[in-house]
């Protein structure tokens, strides 16, 4: 039993501030102008993409500068692993000109994002790193809206990306999850046992599905 306050109480915060700036940028600002169109050509509809609470990470300086009028310091970005520190020591977002997924722990609180990048260069897709708080291998994007739909289902569909589960979901497919890359882990497989007796797995037709 913990005693006292949660030590990542300041990680979790800076996660669900970033996430909320991101969502407000997405909807707001015009330079996630092409993320808007990006995700009208993918057919996912503005007002869902709000419910979701997906975001776009900009180019520049806007969003450290943000959360530092938020009163979030470097030490805690770093730890939750929304900036990195450069070779040149300057310590810069992670995410830059991507669209992105939150994702969030059993109980709901956002704790990292995959993000997709618009425009060239790699990687494609980019996940939060590893933290006290964001486990690639212990966590699924979407569980914390899923979990009522497998538990009454008692099957679990089980895709390969946030798009995937994005399509299923508009088309009224609730019981949907993705693991935070290609492989379902052991650890991703148990927890999915838990809630449901069933899963089904969707991945593409291609070598990494």
């Amino acid at each position: 039993q913990q005693q006292g306050p949660d030590p990542n109480e300041p990680l979790y915060g800076a996660v669900a501030a970033a996430g909320e700036w991101f969502a407000r940028r997405l909807r707001e600002a015009p330079d996630a102008e092409e993320a808007r169109r990006y995700l009208v050509s993918r057919d996912v509809p503005a007002e869902k993409s709000g419910e979701l609470g997906l975001g776009y990470a900009p180019q520049g300086s806007h969003f450290m500068d943000a959360m530092r009028t938020l009163g979030i310091t470097y030490e805690v970005l770093l730890a939750a692993g929304l900036a990195f520190r450069r070779d040149d020591s300057r310590i810069v977002p992670r995410f830059r000109n991507r669209l992105l997924f939150p994702i969030h722990d059993g109980r709901g609180r956002p704790v990292g994002f995959g993000g997709r990048l618009l425009g060239p260069g790699e990687p494609k897709y980019l996940n939060s790193p590893e933290s006290p708080i964001f486990h690639k291998g212990r966590q699924l994007y979407n569980l914390h809206n899923a979990k009522s739909a497998i538990r009454q289902e008692q099957v679990v569909l089980v895709v390969e990306g946030y798009f995937d589960v994005l399509r299923l979901v508009l088309a009224g497919v609730d019981h949907v999850v993705a693991p935070l890359g290609t492989a379902l882990t052991p650890d991703q497989a148990a927890l999915l046992h838990r809630i449901a007796p069933a899963a089904v797995l969707l991945y593409d037709s291609d070598a990494a599905g």
